[in-house]
Formats: C-alpha cells, structure tokens, sequence
C-alpha cells in the first residue's frame, strides 16, 4: 500500500469517527481502490487523481456505512424507514456536473 493511499484512508477515518471499527482496516481500502477506480474510468483521469478525492472519499464512506443493506433501496423498522441511493450512479453524476470528465 502507498503512502498516498495510507493517507486518503486516515481522511476517510477521521470522517467515519466512531461509525469506523479498527479491524476494518483493510476492508477500507479496498473500497477506495475499487472507488478510485471506477472514478477513474468515469472520469478518464488518472486512479491517483486528486481532483477525484472528493467525490471518492464521499463514496467510499457511503460504500463503508451501507454494508450489509446491499441492493436494498429502501427499508422500514418500526416507525424508521430508511431510503438508499445508487452511490456508484451519484458518484458518477458528480464526476460529470464538476466537469472532471475528461473526453477522449
């Protein structure tokens, strides 16, 4: 792992707070690697970009904390209704309302 990277997963640590467990270490980073990349091919920038940070980290932590509702859209517990988002579809939508889209 890359000291770039080390650093990106410390940022996205400092956001989570209590919601991040200490032995989710490496699952973080695979989420960001997975993140970054998909960025990437939206965007047609490199992985490492540090324009595309935002909008990864952003990602990253909405992957994180919706672990386990996977395709689910929306739930209800009582009188809690939950609603759930395409994080990969507004991730995506961002890259390209930013004008980080780079044409070939």
């Amino acid at each position: 792992m890359n000291e770039a990277n080390v650093e990106k997963i410390d940022k996205i640590i400092a956001d989570l707070g209590a919601n991040y467990r200490e032995k989710d270490y490496e699952v973080l980073h695979e989420i960001l690697e997975e993140i970054s990349s998909i960025a990437s091919d939206i965007s047609n920038r490199k992985k490492d970009d540090e324009e595309l940070f935002p909008y990864v980290k952003k990602a990253v932590k909405a992957i994180y904390l919706t672990r386990g509702a996977e395709g689910l859209q929306s739930r209800n517990e009582g009188s809690i209704s939950s609603s759930y988002e395409d994080i990969i579809e507004k991730l995506r939508n961002d890259i390209i309302k930013s004008g980080l889209r780079r044409i070939r």
